[in-house]
């Protein structure tokens, strides 16, 4: 269920094309939900950072700015790159960057690490989206969150 209108759908462009291709996103992009606000200041700023730490290491190490940026090193160039912008965010070191096999070692080292991929969802009272409300609902169910079940009375979860 879309909530933009055709108007605002023909304004917005695939994420691949919007926004500068790096491990982390340099600026929101939309589905079909909201629009997105314009790229501000520190996410410029920190695409400035990510676009030069890239080609310095990569060129380093033989390989072009999208190959490295698959690499662990990559990742971690890009976690240095958040803290320089945002604040020491990310334990990372500069040498992860630097060094592939050292990026390569961490990366292994955490590789059992269960990683679950969450975003929060804001629904209105009025919501028609009521096929996200009852996948909530079965999740809280499932014993996953259960401060997010479904509650004691008949109103659906917001």
């Amino acid at each position: 269920m879309g909530f933009l209108s055709a108007e605002e759908l023909n304004q917005l462009l695939p994420a691949e094309t919007s926004a500068f291709p790096s491990p982390i996103p340099t600026q929101s992009v939309s589905s079909d939900e909201f629009m997105p606000a314009p790229q501000t200041k520190k996410q410029r700023e920190f695409e400035a950072r990510i676009k030069e730490y890239g080609s310095e290491l990569a060129r380093h190490q033989g390989m072009s700015r999208r190959a490295f940026f698959k690499t662990a090193a990559g990742m971690a160039a890009a976690f240095i790159a958040m803290n320089e912008t945002y604040g020491p965010i990310y334990d990372v070191s500069r040498a992860e960057a630097a060094i592939p096999e050292m990026a390569g070692e961490r990366a292994k080292a955490m590789s059992k690490q269960f990683v679950m991929d969450m975003h929060t969802h804001f629904l209105r009272d009025d919501t028609r989206n009521m096929g996200f409300v009852r996948q909530r609902e079965t999740v809280g169910k499932a014993g996953w969150r259960t401060s997010i079940g479904p509650s004691s009375s008949s109103s659906p979860i917001r």
